[in-house]
């Protein structure tokens, strides 16, 4: 178990991001922008490690784009939890089994992941920050040859990226949803009638090889990640916050009177509550810090018209 979370946080993403900003501002070369991020990541994981033992929870096994995701974040020097769900993604952390976590949150291709949105109604963790990954999918299998294939592994978020390469070369296999895309490799490496969906990286760690690179349907597939915490993140100045609550839709117009003003917007998601039929928890994400005075005051109005609400 972690010690209690009353101590000093040792990664803040606001302040991590600043010291990219500047690196990235001061550079003239010969070094790129990403060599450079990368080489300071890796001095700020090893610096962490100093300061008191971080581990982070994510979507896997080892080979998931949540894995990627979080090395690209967090560096090599920090501690790794594998985590079967999304949910026990969540519950790692709430646990305090590991300091931080990361689930996927939205993709440009097939939008906003479910399970992340209906976990974020139940639990008490605040999104410390976000990254984002571009998402190249593979096909993989143990041959190397399409005609074995009479089955095909992957999460159903990859599926849906996938979907006119599979219309068009899979229209009759049987797709088997699965819990993240590595899982999928790790399977379709014990069935040599299937194939997986899932990261080039999958290629070497469950010994597959490669049927096709780059099936998703739009080549700058990108997905947003969200590190999960126990406390939020301080105040930049270059804030986004993100909201969930639910309207008693028996009084009219309440949705349309939730919908911030003098607020820029930049997401709108809802979820059946499960309360009652027809009743949601919706999800706003708008472009301030919950301590600016604008924010406040656009919250105090929403407060008017919500049967409850809560800063993720």
């Amino acid at each position: 178990m972690l010690q209690n979370e009353e101590e000093t946080d040792f990664h803040i993403p606001s302040r991590e991001q600043l010291v990219y900003d500047k690196v990235k501002r001061l550079n003239q070369g010969p070094l790129t922008n990403d060599s450079l991020s990368s080489i300071y990541r890796e001095v700020m994981s090893a610096s962490i490690k100093l300061q008191k033992e971080i581990s982070i929870s994510y979507l896997g096994p080892p080979g998931s784009y949540s894995h990627q995701a979080s090395f690209q974040k967090f560096g090599d020097s920090v501690c790794y939890s594998s985590c079967q769900t999304i949910n026990e993604v969540f519950s790692s952390i709430e646990k305090e089994n590991t300091t931080y976590g990361l689930v996927p949150f939205e993709n440009s291709t097939f939008g906003s992941v479910q399970q992340t949105l209906d976990r974020f109604i139940t639990t008490n963790l605040f999104v410390r920050g976000e990254i984002f990954l571009e998402i190249k999918h593979c096909l993989l299998n143990k041959s190397g040859s399409k005609s074995d294939i009479k089955k095909i592994y992957s999460h159903p978020e990859a599926f849906g990226q996938c979907t006119k390469y599979l219309e068009s070369n899979f229209p009759n296999v049987e797709k088997i949803n699965v819990e993240s895309t590595s899982k999928a490799a790790e399977m379709s490496s014990l069935d040599s009638e299937s194939a997986s969906i899932c990261s080039i990286v999958c290629q070497d760690i469950y010994n597959l090889k490669i049927i096709e690179e780059n099936i998703q349907d739009l080549k700058n597939n990108t997905t947003r990640f969200f590190i999960l915490g126990r406390k939020p993140d301080f105040k930049t100045n270059n804030d986004k916050t993100l909201l969930s609550f639910t309207v008693d839709h028996r009084q009219p117009g309440a949705l349309c009177d939730c919908l911030l003003k003098k607020i820029n917007l930049t997401k709108i998601d809802s979820r059946p509550s499960g309360q009652r039929l027809w009743h949601y928890f919706f999800f706003i994400e708008l472009v301030g810090h919950v301590e600016d005075e604008n924010v406040k005051e656009a919250l105090e109005e929403l407060g008017r018209y919500c049967l409850d609400i809560k800063v993720l």
